[in-house]
């Protein structure tokens, strides 16, 4: 089922097989994350904010290296932090202070 969410070894992140619902969130609202990323998001079973609002060091470290010509994103854009506040404000609300970085 889509819901299975498997935790890889070396602190990988627990994959879902697919988007829950069929309908993946729009990563690329996420500062940081562009298509190619969104893409690799995907290819490691990524799929929706909470599982990146989940993560916890060794995940974010396992992210960051595995990420070819992108190391270091996860940290450095603070996707966890961007991912939490999205879901504690709702979108509109972290769209207004993304602006100013407010995350």
């Amino acid at each position: 089922a889509a819901n299975d969410t498997v935790s890889g070894p070396d602190g990988k992140p627990a994959a879902l097989s697919g988007p829950r619902g069929g309908q993946a969130d729009d990563l690329k609202k996420i500062e940081g994350i562009g298509p190619k990323l969104e893409e690799l998001c995907t290819s490691y079973g990524i799929y929706h904010y909470d599982q990146i609002a989940a993560w916890g060091e060794a995940e974010v470290a396992w992210m960051d290296g595995n990420m070819p010509r992108f190391k270091g994103r996860v940290t450095r854009d603070k996707w966890v932090a961007q991912a939490k506040l999205i879901l504690e404000v709702g979108m509109d609300e972290f769209l207004e202070r993304a602006k100013t970085n407010d995350y």
